[in-house]
């Protein structure tokens, strides 16, 4: 049931965008920076910051994403906290829906403001090495939420100040992100 309503999710982001008056809108994320709680629930356990690179197609109205990055965590609590630190790579896949990186008028001119609200969904992939003893779910599905603002001062190159939330379906667990984007608008005339 799951990939059917991923499937689902991903052909209509790709109507959506192929519908675009000019075709889809590509955004290069290079890179995405952030600070990390990979378990809001048990947020003191655990803490860190991420790096990350996505390439986006969207519409106004939403996005697919795929990407990829890295968490570095730490256990603040943690007798020898150095001991602790654990390094995260990951893939991602994201379908969302909702206004992406749009303004009021829906167009890329200068000096206005930009928002992402965003419902998203999608593929978590792992490729942490695991801890003797501790199960770590590779493959992970998604879903949450993402919020962003930006001042478009140039159409080609912004930074966006986001945050999101993903609840991970098979871990049970919530992380939540908050950071900064810069990214490039691969379809602005230069």
């Amino acid at each position: 049931m799951k990939k059917i309503l991923l499937s689902s999710a991903f052909l209509t982001m790709a109507l959506c965008a192929t519908a675009q008056y000019g075709g889809p809108r590509l955004f290069l994320d290079v890179p995405s920076i952030y600070f990390n709680a990979p378990d809001v629930e048990h947020i003191g356990d655990r803490l860190g910051g991420g790096a990350e690179i996505a390439m986006n197609v969207g519409t106004h109205w939403g996005v697919a994403r795929l990407g990829g990055g890295a968490t570095f965590t730490l256990d603040p609590k943690a007798d020898d906290v150095g001991k602790s630190f654990l390094t995260t790579p990951y893939a991602i896949l994201e379908a969302g829906a909702g206004l992406y990186r749009s303004n009021g008028n829906k167009c890329a001119k200068t000096n206005q403001n930009a928002f992402t609200a965003l419902a998203k969904g999608g593929l978590y992939y792992n490729f942490a090495k695991a801890e003797e003893g501790v199960e770590v779910q590779r493959l992970d599905y998604t879903v949450g939420a993402e919020f962003g603002y930006f001042f478009i001062r140039d159409v080609f190159k912004n930074f966006e100040v986001f945050m999101s939330g993903n609840y991970f379906t098979r871990s049970k667990v919530v992380g939540a992100n908050l950071g900064f984007k810069m990214f490039l608008n691969l379809r602005a005339d230069r």
